[in-house]
Formats: C-alpha cells, structure tokens, sequence
C-alpha cells in the first residue's frame, strides 16, 4: 500500500471511530425504531451486506483511478472517505436499533476496508 493511501485510511478511520462515537452517544437519547431480535437481526446483515458488499467495488475503481491521471490527492481522499463510510453503516445500525455493542462489528470493517487498499496500486 502505498503511503498517501495508508495515511488517508488512518484518517479516515479516526473520523469513522468519531461518527460512530457520536452515534453511539445520540442513541441514548432517541427513539429506536427497529425493536426484537428478528428486526435488529435484518438490519445488521443489511448493513454488513452492503458494507462487505462494495469493497470489491470500490476497489477496482480505485485501481482504475490509481492507472489514470487521476491526481493522487483526489484518490487518497476519496480512500479515506471510503475507509471511513464503514462507520457511516454502523452509526445507522445504532441509530435504528439501539445496539451499540453489535455495531461494533460494522466499524471493524474500516479496518478491512483499509487493509484493501494493498490491492491499490
């Protein structure tokens, strides 16, 4: 992985760890909506579909942005906005349900996404 990639993941990272902390903190004090374990169930492998689901996708278009004459300030920006959308899944997870613990599991995925950036060249 490049430096400029690893740099803008680690970024994004502590700004994903910030949304889901305020996320976390914001649910305490709203309404869930999504209530019982079948409901909750639904919409974390909804939002772990989607997570899991567009790394491969992010990463060929990042590999094809990375072969462009793309400028490497736009594409190691828009990698750690990627690395840092992980969280964006997991702070509506919470939002929804209440389950702090459980989304827990969908901020790990900055890490995995982060990680993908080796195939960034």
């Amino acid at each position: 992985m490049k430096r400029d990639l690893a740099i803008a993941g680690v970024i994004g990272i502590l700004i994903g760890a910030s949304v889901y902390w305020g996320a976390s903190a914001l649910s305490e004090w709203v309404v869930t909506v999504v209530h019982g374990l079948l409901g909750v169930a639904l919409v974390f492998g909804f939002a772990l579909f989607l997570s899991l689901a567009e790394i491969p996708l992010m990463v060929f278009s990042f590999r094809q942005m990375a072969r462009s004459t793309t400028p490497r300030l736009l594409l190691a920006g828009a990698f750690g906005f990627y690395v840092a959308f992980a969280a964006v899944y997991a702070a509506l997870f919470v939002i929804l349900t209440g389950e702090a613990p459980s989304g827990i599991i969908l901020v790990v995925l900055m890490f995995v996404r982060w990680v993908s950036g080796v195939f960034v060249r």
